[in-house]
């Protein structure tokens, strides 16, 4: 397997960890080569070897790896090979893994439309994404199997809070997260519902990305003022549960692709209020029913506020049960199994 992370205590991609182990118990040894070892705890049939990726070091970073990929090639008979989340890494690997004719399989889910991937989506054995519009590529190739949410992680509310007033979004402070549109549409639905109130939990996760953190904030430094807005810093994955168990609602901007976290609200009973069109795609939308053609996340926020209580617990225990049976760890493992032993 090829990740870039093995740390169970990573912001991000504590997850990789958790994957390792669930697929360890399918066969007898697995090699995973990892661009960084932190504190993990792994069986005793996985071997961790680190291929130093330094983010800027091009030529080293490949000389790196190779070399990496080489020794474990070496001493393991290798039939299989899992890129996750390495898209550049796997790109080095793959006139090797070709030459070889070791099977090489890519996890891919971003809707970018990447020039690379175009060019080198056949070479691959199969794309495995998270739903069949997470991914660029259309054809044959790819494989949808969900996302990798741990169940274990959330627990989902027994009782839904009504009416909705705590909102709360966690994510990167990013660009592409799109956190000045949430501040505004929150802003403008407060006229109607003045106890709303909005926490964003996040940090950027670049130099570029620390300039958009500081306006926005800047932006909205009147609206923190009177005490709706707060920020915050990010947070572990552990704590996303505990977060989300005291909230009313999730609300979200980002359609680059089906987010994670977004189910993860989902799995802890909390109603998700956002405009991904993956998201809306499979769960449905809260201004469905209304007579709004061009449904954004205004629309979209002010439909859940209006829906009552028991239309909003039907539909918030139906998106659990789906997140359950589509997304869920355990569940993501049997499927990547079944595409890469086809």
């Amino acid at each position: 397997m090829l990740n870039y992370v093995m740390d169970e205590e990573d912001q991000l991609l504590s997850h990789q960890a958790e994957i390792v182990n669930l697929v360890a118990q399918e066969f007898d040894h697995i090699s995973v080569l990892t661009g960084r070892i932190g504190k993990v705890t792994i069986p005793s049939n996985v071997t961790l070897k680190s291929y130093n990726w330094v983010k800027g070091k091009k030529i080293s970073n490949i000389f790196n790896l190779i070399k990496s990929y080489a020794l474990i090639k070496k001493s393991n008979d290798i039939s299989i090979i899992f890129s996750h989340m390495t898209f550049m890494q796997s790109l080095v690997i793959l006139p090797l893994t070709k030459f070889q004719r070791v099977k090489h399989y890519l996890w891919y889910a971003h809707k970018s439309k990447n020039i690379y991937l175009q060019f080198s989506s056949r070479l691959f054995d199969g794309l495995i994404t998270s739903t069949r519009d997470s991914c660029p590529v259309k054809n044959g190739n790819v494989y949808p199997i969900g996302q990798t949410i741990n169940s274990e992680k959330f627990t989902p509310k027994s009782l839904i809070d009504y009416p909705i007033r705590k909102l709360i979004h966690i994510g990167r402070f990013d660009p592409i997260k799109n956190v000045s549109e949430i501040i505004k549409v929150v802003e403008k639905s407060r006229v109607h519902f003045p106890d709303l109130t909005l926490d964003i939990i996040g940090s950027a996760s670049s130099i570029s990305s620390m300039k958009y953190e500081q306006e926005v904030k800047s932006q909205f430094a009147h609206s923190v003022t009177q005490g709706w807005l707060k920020f915050f810093p990010g947070v572990s994955r552990e704590e996303v549960p505990h977060i989300l168990e005291k909230s009313h609602a999730f609300i979200h901007s980002c359609n680059a692709a089906l987010d994670k976290v977004i189910l993860e609200a989902n799995l802890s009973n909390l109603p998700v209020i956002t405009s991904n069109e993956e998201f809306i795609k499979s769960f449905g939308s809260w201004a469905e029913n209304t007579n709004v053609k061009n449904r954004d996340l205004f629309d979209e926020l002010n439909a859940a506020l209006n829906t009552p209580k028991s239309e909003l617990e039907k539909i918030v225990n139906q998106r659990y049960q789906e997140t359950l049976a589509n997304h869920e760890l355990r569940g993501w493992t049997t499927r990547l199994l079944k595409v890469i032993n086809i």
